[in-house]
């Protein structure tokens, strides 16, 4: 019996080695074919170095598919790096469809054409657009040498094939650079010719293989922690995301929204971030404010928050806490407020707090059919100020000082919170899915609902915040209230990890980043940053399941979880970005497993063994 047990043992292990060197000869051959289509794929136009594209917050964009009557791999990598808007013109169309598609891009300002099957239109419709077009040609080189095309980019690909066209698309955005020259003279383009360009600028999307990372192995790690995590009923379904040297190398979903089993999880998911928020929206703010010396680390609080000021009848215990104490979380301040109970009385809501409807003074929604009065903001912020204060310089994670940094912001910026977030960081980095209040621009079934709340709201949320600080400020705060993409996201942290640029902008300082994600108070057994998560102090030296988050993260790595089962960490050492989006609190936040199996520092542990491994 012992000896077949073997035998069977011996056997699965060869099939898996099997396995897994057949998927590695896949992704090997995948990695050669890719850089094939990189030294082939030539830029024969480039007006005004419009290729890579940039300034996305100035742009309108559309994407026409010409040939064919659905979306594309071109277009489908397109929307990777912006909000984009589908258009297709199939084949043999008539003029009249030309004609009605040729008006409805006159309200774009860059027209980017996939030509995937010439036809007789073609021409008509490319040099009738009136702002900048970048055209890319799939399959029929004598196109470019029968049409003088008008287009500000022009991209020739030798195939018509998914690699090719998702590589045409990531050229545009500078996820890749441009290496291709003619082997023959083309037209008006000698032999030669090409348009070179050296750097991406943006996130790239390949395989594991592309940086020395078995993708077999590293997928059958992962699959296992998590498949074992949704039959353990841990979260009904997540989203992960890996990104390395500027690559996204692993990007898969799992499970479904809800344990019914009837709507998958998508890559275009939305999450509700929960604490995430935290670092994804208060803290960018912060971050720019200060180094334009808006906001000074060292400076208290009640400097720019006259409500902490302690004078005759206006009480203050906090006047003088300072900002980088806040943001290290050891100024004092109690964990949270539970500030909803204070709108009920005997478990029902008082009256006049709630509307049904949004009308004038009730404008803050909690969730559908729930806005509450706009003057509670006010004893919000009231109720903080005269809240206890724990013992200062000792570190207690709270949630108090983020609930206040919307109106902070709002009022240093001298611009709207959500307006000065969105144009100064959302917008530029093509992030249009990192948002406050996500059912106002996206449709329901793309957001991942959170709680069965049977406490306060007494309904699903799906699109509302979970976080009831954040739903009483009408979803809008700094400690909770942001939904993304992982997709999105990664490009926020990205630029983080790139030390503050991204797409070939600055964002931020580098010395403003390096102050933020380093330890500020070690000498107080304190290991968080300004507003980022550290390791423990200590994390090396201890076991997996002692450890945060993995003990193979760098003292340089910073990163941030959330409560409905969000996740992130950044390590510049090994050029990283890890994502894991889940919600854990469905169908209620009695579901504890995933912290309490582990699941997200076990599947970045999976990551940091295979780079271990690197082959």
């Amino acid at each position: 019996m012992r000896l077949h047990l073997l035998f069977g043992v011996m056997f699965l292990g060869f099939i898996f080695q099997k396995h897994n060197a057949d998927c590695q000869d896949l992704e090997s051959s995948y990695v050669w074919n890719r850089d094939q289509i990189v030294e082939n794929l030539t830029l024969l136009e480039n007006q005004n170095n419009l290729i890579p594209v940039k300034q996305l917050d100035t742009l309108r964009i559309a994407a026409v598919s010409m040939g064919v009557g659905s979306i594309t791999p071109f277009q489908q990598m397109l929307a990777n790096y912006a909000g984009i808007k589908f258009f297709h013109l199939p084949l043999n169309s008539p003029d009249s469809v030309l004609w009605a598609l040729s008006k409805q891009l006159t309200a774009y300002n860059l027209i980017i054409v996939g030509v995937h099957n010439v036809q007789p239109l073609a021409k008509s419709l490319i040099n009738s657009i009136q702002g900048k077009s970048i055209v890319a040609i799939f399959n029929d080189t004598t196109f470019i040498t029968e049409v003088d095309l008008k287009a500000d980019g022009l991209i020739l690909a030798n195939h018509n094939d998914e690699l090719s066209q998702e590589l045409a698309a990531q050229m545009i955005f500078g996820g890749i650079g441009a290496k291709g020259k003619l082997s023959a003279a083309l037209g008006k383009y000698p032999a030669g010719f090409g348009f070179f360009i050296d750097q991406p600028i943006r996130l790239s999307y390949s395989v594991p293989e592309a940086v020395g990372i078995n993708s077999a192995s590293l997928m059958f790690s992962i699959d296992s922690i998590v498949n074992d995590a949704i039959q353990q009923q841990a979260f009904p379904g997540c989203n992960i995301l890996i990104a390395k040297e500027g690559k996204v190398i692993f990007h898969k979903t799992y499970g479904y929204h809800t344990y019914d089993n009837i709507i998958p999880t998508s890559k275009n998911d939305l999450y509700d971030l929960a604490s995430v928020t935290k670092v994804s929206s208060a803290l960018p703010a912060i971050m720019k404010l200060n180094e334009e010396g808006k906001i000074k680390l060292d400076q208290h609080l009640s400097t720019y928050w006259p409500d902490w000021d302690k004078r005759l009848f206006h009480r203050s215990n906090k006047e003088d806490i300072t900002i980088r104490e806040l943001l290290a979380h050891q100024g004092g301040l109690i964990p949270f407020i539970n500030f909803w109970q204070q709108t009920q009385k005997n478990g029902k809501v008082k009256t006049k707090w709630y509307r049904v409807e949004e009308e004038e003074n009730f404008s803050h929604m909690v969730a559908p059919g729930m806005f509450i009065k706009d003057d509670f903001k006010k004893k919000v912020y009231k109720t903080i100020r005269l809240s206890k204060l724990k013992d200062r310089g000792k570190y207690v994670y709270s949630d108090l000082f983020f609930v206040m940094t919307p109106e902070i912001i709002s009022r240093i910026s001298g611009d709207n919170y959500l307006h000065y977030l969105d144009s100064c960081f959302y917008k530029p980095l093509g992030a249009g899915t990192i948002t406050y209040l996500p059912t106002q621009k996206f449709s329901i079934d793309r957001i991942v609902p959170t709680e069965d709340d049977r406490y306060f709201r007494k309904r699903l949320l799906q699109g509302s915040v979970h976080d009831e600080a954040s739903a009483v400020l009408g979803g809008i705060s700094g400690n909770a209230g942001l939904f993304a993409t992982a997709n999105d996201l990664a490009k926020l942290l990205q630029m983080y990890l790139q030390m503050g640029s991204y797409g070939g902008e600055r964002f931020l300082k580098e010395e403003t980043l390096k102050e933020f994600i380093r330890v500020q108070y070690p000498q107080n057994n304190n290991r968080r940053g300004l507003g980022f998560d550290k390791p423990l102090l200590n994390n090396s030296t201890l076991t997996l399941k002692d450890s945060y988050p993995s003990p193979d993260a760098s003292a340089e790595s910073f990163g941030h979880s959330g409560y409905t089962g969000t996740f992130f960490w950044v390590d510049p050492k090994y050029q990283l970005v890890y994502i894991m989006l889940a919600n854990r609190v469905y169908p209620n936040r009695s579901h504890t497993k995933l912290t309490e199996l582990s699941i997200r520092t076990k599947v970045q542990q999976a990551i940091y063994n295979e780079i271990k491994m690197k082959r």
